[in-house]
């Protein structure tokens, strides 16, 4: 149970004052945008049949995550054969994992043809786990995914859902925020960061006091983190703004080679 400005989440679900229990989809949270107000940006638990957003503007197409049962055996085969001895390594097998079950992005003009409008009676079948494989995936699919392999292993993890500003574009983009050994890092699978000269998700490490504002689920409170690293799928550095356009806002080093070794 989360509680902010006397407001109790639960999961996806919302204590209201008067007794009832509203349960709200995971997605972007507009700020000023009071139709679609009802969403949280973000979720801390695993992911089960909680309602997630895909895509921007009025339109969100709705899905669940589905059955990623075989990302989990996937997940157990690479740690037992890779033997991971801190949690650097954890990181880098649950970004692997991620690759290998939604193939890479190399199809993600298609992303799309596996979801239905809301209005569309199979939209009921709208499910993450139908990508698996398609070499379509994008950012909301892997860091839900990461958040369900991250839960797994029992590490704290909290989808986020905001939007970001990359090299001085606005988008709409999914992550994770991490805490491990009492430290807090930013987990992005869609835009890893290069350590030990391996692509590893984990971007940098933050205070706890700004990943309780980042982790947020509400629009009334948050804090932009920008960071600039070498994204390795892009072969290029980027600047990414995560949760742009707070009050609050702070710049980062990025977790480099050989900085956490336990």
């Amino acid at each position: 149970m989360r509680e902010y400005n006397g407001i109790k989440i639960d999961g996806d679900k919302v204590y209201l004052e008067d007794g009832k229990i509203r349960k709200d989809r995971i997605g972007v949270n507009f700020l000023g945008v009071a139709t679609i107000s009802r969403q949280l940006s973000s979720f801390d638990k695993s992911f089960t049949d909680e309602i997630i957003a895909i895509g921007s503007g009025m339109e969100m197409i709705q899905t669940v995550i589905g059955d990623i049962s075989d990302a989990y055996t996937l997940l157990n085969q690479k740690i037992n054969e890779k033997n991971p001895q801190n949690f650097i390594n954890l990181c880098e097998i649950v970004l692997d994992t991620v690759d290998d079950y939604f193939k890479g992005f190399s199809k993600y003009n298609e992303r799309m043809n596996y979801y239905y409008d809301n209005d569309n009676e199979e939209a009921k079948n709208n499910k993450i786990s139908n990508l698996k494989g398609k070499s379509a995936a994008m950012c909301v699919e892997r860091a839900t995914l990461s958040q369900n392999l991250l839960k797994y292993l029992n590490i704290n993890s909290i989808y986020k859902c905001s939007m970001i500003n990359k090299n001085g574009q606005s988008e709409c983009h999914s992550y994770n925020l991490v805490s491990y050994d009492d430290k807090y890092y930013i987990f992005d699978s869609s835009m890893p960061n290069l350590i030990n000269d391996k692509p590893n998700p984990l971007i940098c490490e933050i205070e706890k006091e700004d990943f309780d504002l980042i982790s947020c689920p509400l629009n009334d409170a948050g804090i932009s983190i920008t960071v600039t690293h070498y994204n390795p799928y892009q072969n290029k550095e980027c600047t990414v703004k995560y949760d742009d356009y707070r009050k609050k806002q702070i710049e980062v080093s990025p977790i480099e080679n050989n900085v956490l070794k336990k």
